[in-house]
């Protein structure tokens, strides 16, 4: 098993669930559902959580609805096949015959899917962060330093959470 590039698989996969909570944390909850109605979640919703309250210009919202148009096929296309194996992996899960090297390819499939979505988002985010202004870019600087600490507490009191469930579980099989 070569866990370094087991790791990188994993990163692929929570990188799909990161863009939405990225996009979550920069708005209130009430913004986050107008986002995810307007921009219909995935990419989408987390380009919109990054470009909120910028003030962009009409020419930037312009170049950036270009952007999004010139990717959007990829994106989508991407956005389905990352959904596909994710339902491939789940029900291979609960398929309590299924040969832990079938679930592994899933995993595998799953994981190259989230890589290849990444890229095309990474892309995304780069052209439309290009067409920002330097005050913008400090603007967006700031609230992303913001989002990675309140991430950053979440995600410590998430894994004190898990591993006491864990211990929980452990306790309760023991007895």
């Amino acid at each position: 098993m070569n866990r370094k590039r087991d790791l990188w698989k994993w990163a692929a996969i929570g990188l799909a669930g990161v863009w939405a909570l990225a996009a979550l944390g920069a708005a209130s909850p009430a913004q986050g559902e107008a986002f995810h109605r307007d921009w219909g979640g995935g990419p989408g919703l987390a380009l919109a959580g990054i470009l909120h309250g910028l003030d962009l210009t009409a020419d930037q919202r312009h170049q950036i609805a270009a952007i999004l148009r010139t990717h959007k096929n990829e994106l989508m296309q991407a956005r389905r096949a990352f959904s596909g194996a994710a339902r491939t992996l789940m029900e291979g899960v609960t398929d309590q015959t299924a040969k832990p090297e079938a679930l592994q390819a899933k995993v595998d499939a799953l994981a190259d899917a989230g890589k290849q979505m990444g890229h095309i988002w990474l892309t995304v985010r780069g052209e439309a962060i290009a067409v920002l202004s330097p005050e913008q870019k400090q603007k967006l600087a700031e609230r992303q330093q913001r989002f990675l600490k309140r991430m950053e507490a979440r995600s410590s009191e998430r894994s004190q959470e898990q591993e006491q469930g864990m211990d929980r579980l452990i306790e309760g099989l023991s007895k």
